[in-house]
C-alpha cells in the first residue's frame, strides 16, 4: 500500500517546519509532498530544506489547483492514494492512521476527517458553514456525507483519475459530489479539533458564493 501525504501550503512560513518535523518521524521524506501556492514567505526555502517532495505554484493558483497537482504526481509515481493536510498544524499527524485502516480494511475511495464530536471547539462561523454546506451537498447527492468542509482526507486512486474543474476551496465540494454520484464509498473518520495555530487563507464571504454557484450548477445539471 503506497499512499502520498500531500500539503498544500500558502503563506506558512514557520508551522510548515514544525508540520514537517513531526511528520518525518513515523514517514519517509519521499512520501511527503508539499504544493507551496506561490507563497510570499519562506514557505518553500523551508520545505525544501527538510528533502520532501516540493511542487511551487506561480502564481498563487488556488488550493484546488494545489491538490490536483498532487494528484497528478501520485498517479504519474504509482501511489495507491494520497492524504491531503492542512499546512497550518490544524491536522494531528497522529490521527494519520485511522485514514490508512478505513482505506485498507474499508475499501474507503473518500475518506473524510470528521468534527462533530468536538463542535463545541469549532468557532461560530465555521460551525453555521459547515452545517450548512454538509447539509446541502448531502441531499445533492443523495446519501448522508460526513464533514464534507474538511480538508484533512484520503482520496484513492480511481477518485485521482476522475475530473474535476474548480481550483479554489470549491474543489473540495466538488470532489464530494462526483464521488457520489460515482457510487464510490466515502467513509469518515474522527478527527482531533485544532484551531488558533495561523491566519485562515480562507475568505469565508468569497468561498460561500463560491459554494453557492457550485451548488446551482449541479442542481442545473
Amino acid at each position: 500500500m503506497k499512499i502520498l501525504i500531500a500539503i498544500p501550503a500558502y503563506n506558512e512560513e514557520g508551522r510548515i517546519s514544525k508540520l514537517l518535523e513531526i511528520l518525518l518521524k513515523k514517514y519517509p521524506g519521499e512520501d511527503i509532498l508539499v504544493i507551496d501556492d506561490g507563497s510570499e514567505d519562506n514557505t518553500y526555502r523551508e520545505a525544501k530544506a527538510f528533502g520532501v517532495k516540493v511542487i511551487r505554484n506561480s502564481p498563487n493558483l488556488g488550493k484546488g489547483e494545489s491538490i490536483k497537482k498532487a494528484f497528478r504526481f501520485a498517479l504519474d509515481n504509482g501511489y495507491d492514494a494520497i492524504i491531503t493536510m492542512d499546512a497550518d498544524l490544524q491536522h494531528d499527524p497522529s490521527d494519520l492512521p485511522r485514514f490508512f485502516y478505513k482505506f485498507k480494511h474499508e475499501h474507503c475511495d473518500l475518506v473524510i476527517g470528521t468534527r462533530w464530536h468536538e463542535l463545541y471547539k469549532m468557532p461560530f462561523l465555521n460551525y453555521i458553514s459547515n452545517r450548512l454546506t454538509t447539509m446541502i451537498l448531502s441531499l445533492l447527492a443523495g446519501q448522508r456525507l460526513p464533514d464534507t468542509q474538511s480538508g484533512y482526507r484520503l482520496y484513492s486512486r480511481r477518485v485521482l483519475s476522475m475530473q474535476f474543474t474548480q481550483s479554489k476551496y470549491d474543489f473540495e465540494s466538488e470532489v464530494v459530489f462526483k464521488v457520489a454520484l460515482k457510487g464510490y464509498k466515502i467513509c469518515g473518520v474522527p478527527i482531533k479539533t485544532i484551531y488558533g495555530t495561523g491566519i485562515s487563507s480562507v475568505d469565508k464571504v468569497r468561498d460561500t458564493l463560491r459554494f453557492i454557484k457550485l451548488t446551482l450548477k449541479f442542481m442545473w445539471r
